[in-house]
């Protein structure tokens, strides 16, 4: 009986060795170079549909790319904004200084912070500009790029100093 249990865990540990080394590395062609976001939704709680945001893209000037523009090439060196300037007919459904917040993402971006939880999206200064909230997107190969997502109703905040 002892000469079976040691042929049968001898057994698991090397079928269990074998399965381990046999894994391959990730090959390239399944990461990816992208860190632009795709969509941004504004929710009334994590599993609820959303209203998208409107993404806009600026370059390494500080340049508006227009949307069809978009490109890696295009935006490199610059930032995103995600506006949420919703509709004041909402208020009551929609709060931007408690919402929920989802992004489609490829499988090997990562957003940070992350979007779980209760976030403010207005974070007003004391001059009362919306500050919104800054996120970065790392795509699988490392690249880095900045995101703020800012939320208001039409006409409450100003968004600009200048507003």
């Amino acid at each position: 009986m002892k000469l079976f249990k040691y042929i049968a865990a001898s057994a698991i540990a090397a079928f269990f060795c074998l399965a381990v080394s046999s894994c391959a590395e990730t090959g390239s062609e399944f990461e990816h170079d992208s860190n632009l976001l795709k969509t941004v939704s504004i929710k009334t709680n994590p599993g609820a549909d959303g209203i998208a945001g409107e993404i806009i893209e600026y370059d390494a000037q500080g340049q508006v790319v227009p949307a069809d523009q978009v490109t890696l090439e295009s935006v490199a060196g610059g930032h995103g904004v995600v506006l949420f300037e919703l509709s004041p007919l909402l208020r009551g459904v929609y709060d931007p200084e408690r919402c929920y917040l989802g992004a489609s993402l490829t499988f090997d971006q990562i957003i940070r912070p992350g979007l779980n939880g209760i976030k403010n999206i207005t974070n007003r200064d004391a001059s009362g500009v919306a500050q919104g909230i800054d996120v970065t997107v790392t795509s699988g190969i490392g690249t880095v790029r900045p995101y703020k997502i800012i939320g208001y109703f039409q006409g409450e905040y100003k968004i600009n100093p200048e507003d």
